[in-house]
């Protein structure tokens, strides 16, 4: 059975090839506004991921009125985000938006 842990309503789940239990699966809703939240953007460290990642988070905050915009990356593409970053993000975020690079 793979570790999962819940955090403000986020199921993390551990993906390391093992089976999952059979349950179901939602997605979290999406907030009707992102004004005054703070946005984080979580880049997987593969070339020019950092830099979309930075223009998106420019204009989200200047189009919706984010509070903050908070960077992230991942020390490898190829591995899972370190546990402290994501206690980081999960504590520190309202809406988290992922991306790739190259």
């Amino acid at each position: 059975m793979a570790d999962t842990v819940m955090v403000r309503n986020v199921r993390m789940v551990d993906p390391t090839g093992v089976e999952l239990a059979v349950g179901e699966f939602r997605l979290n809703e999406r907030p009707s506004s992102l004004e005054g939240m703070t946005l984080g953007l979580l880049e997987n460290s593969k070339a020019n991921s950092d830099k979309v990642l930075n223009e998106l988070g420019r204009i989200l905050q200047e189009k919706y009125g984010l509070k903050e915009v908070r960077n992230f990356s991942k020390h490898s593409a190829s591995l899972p985000t370190k546990s402290g970053t994501i206690e980081e993000m999960l504590n520190g975020v309202d809406v988290l938006i992922t991306g790739v690079g190259d």
